[in-house]
C-alpha cells in the first residue's frame, strides 16, 4: 500500500535526520523552523512512521 512506504520513506529521513543532528546539523529544524510549530509536528509524523512501520515489521 501507498501508506506504507511513505512510512518507511519518513522513518528513513528521521534517521537520516538524526545522524546530521550527531554531527551539528538538524534539516528539520534548519528546513522548517519558519513556522514555530512545524518541526514538532513533523517529528510526530516521523515517529508515528517509526512506529507504523516497526508494526507492519512484526505483524503477520
Amino acid at each position: 500500500m501507498w501508506y506504507t512506504k511513505t512510512a518507511i520513506v519518513l522513518a528513513n529521513l528521521g534517521a537520516i535526520n538524526w545522524g546530521l543532528n550527531e554531527l551539528g546539523w538538524n534539516a528539520v529544524d534548519k528546513l522548517l523552523s519558519f513556522v514555530s510549530w512545524l518541526p514538532m509536528v513533523v517529528y510526530y509524523v516521523i515517529g508515528l512512521s517509526g512506529l507504523y512501520g516497526m508494526y507492519k515489521l512484526f505483524s503477520k
